[in-house]
C-alpha cells in the first residue's frame, strides 16, 4: 500500500482520538524508518510506548520468533519458562521478582503489591 492508501484506510476504521505525523511507516532498520515510497526518516520518538531496541535487531527478531512458534501467550496463572529464566538472568532483587503488566494496570498491580508487603511487615508476618 502506498502512504496515502495506509492514511485513508485508517481514517476509515480507526477513530481519530490522537494526532498523527503525517508519515505512514512500512518498516525500519535500526534507529531509521522509512514509509511505502521508500523515504527514510530517523526515529526520535523510541520510548513512547514502545521498545528502544530500534528496529530490525536481528537477536530479538529471533528470540520472539522463536517464543511466538512455542508460546505467544499464557495466562499468568500457569507456569512458563520465560519469566522464570528473566528472574534467574537479572540478578537485582535478592529474593523475587513480581511480573506484571504496563500502563494504569501496571500502576495498580505495584501499588497493590506495595500494600500487601507492607501489611505483612506491620503484621510481622515479613521482615522486609
Amino acid at each position: 500500500m502506498t502512504s496515502q492508501e495506509i492514511k485513508a484506510l485508517t481514517g476509515q476504521y480507526i477513530m481519530n482520538t490522537y494526532g498523527r505525523f503525517p508519515v505512514a511507516l512500512d518498516h525500519g532498520q535500526g534507529a531509521t524508518l522509512y514509509d511505502p515510497e521508500g523515504n527514510a526518516y530517523i526515529d526520535f520518538t523510541s520510548g513512547i510506548g514502545v521498545s528502544d531496541l530500534g528496529y530490525g535487531c536481528q537477536p530479538w527478531v529471533d528470540a520472539i520468533s522463536a517464543q511466538a512458534k512455542k508460546l505467544g501467550h499464557s495466562s499468568n496463572l500457569f507456569y512458563t519458562e520465560p519469566p522464570a529464566r528473566l528472574a534467574e538472568l537479572d540478578g537485582i532483587c535478592d529474593d523475587f521478582y513480581v511480573l506484571g503488566g504496563g500502563g494504569v494496570r501496571g500502576r495498580y498491580e505495584h501499588y497493590e503489591f506495595a500494600r500487601a508487603v507492607r501489611e505483612a511487615a506491620a503484621s510481622g508476618i515479613a521482615e522486609k
